[in-house]
């Protein structure tokens, strides 16, 4: 194979590269190579700086209602003024405690006068109490000493929550990933 300067070939003024035709006997050829040039592209990690994850515990004011069952005795006089010749012990009547009251009264004889009857009887009320206390929890605190600017927090929406985070498509994954996705679940962990 015979090799050619490449300033044999002279380029004309549409740019084409003809060999001197008169250099070529008959059944010879001549071998042009074309060459170009091409970008590589390296990668190389490099360490950065370093990303501090720590908890602390704030103290937040929080509140619980709840409803308090409490009973009252309710007691209705019943006046009854009739004589009777014996006392009678209390008794119950539809839930209702019956407490007969005998007083003595003087007349030419004397004579036991049932006067009232006390009827007790439990009345169910509800009452609403408010508690209010301190309750401590805890927040993640994510520092970067380096100032590398590299740390980004971000913290879950309500779809994240719910379970609708599974329907992303895999082009919205992709930029997550590429946005640090990997730390914002690693904070979601934690704060669970």
């Amino acid at each position: 194979m015979e090799e050619h300067d490449p300033r044999e070939l002279a380029a004309n003024a549409n740019g084409d590269h003809r060999s001197n035709a008169d250099d070529l006997g008959p059944g010879e050829e001549r071998i042009i190579e074309l060459r170009e040039e091409q970008l590589v592209a390296n990668k190389q990690l490099r360490d950065l700086g370093e990303v501090i994850v720590r908890t602390e515990t704030d103290t937040v004011p929080a509140r619980l209602e709840v409803e308090a069952l409490r009973e009252e005795v309710e007691v209705v006089h019943e006046p009854v003024g009739d004589a009777v010749a014996e006392r009678q012990d209390p008794w119950e009547e539809d839930g209702v405690l019956v407490v007969p009251i005998y007083e003595e009264q003087l007349v030419v004889s004397k004579r036991l006068v049932l006067r009232e009857r006390l009827r007790v009887r439990r009345v169910r009320t509800t009452e609403r109490q408010l508690f209010e206390d301190s309750v401590r929890r805890e927040r993640l605190v994510v520092e970067d000493p380096q100032q590398t600017r590299l740390v980004h927090e971000m913290y879950p929406t309500e779809d994240a929550y719910s379970g609708d985070s599974a329907q992303r498509s895999d082009d919205d994954s992709t930029t997550d990933d590429a946005d640090g996705n990997f730390l914002t679940k690693l904070v979601t962990k934690a704060l669970e």
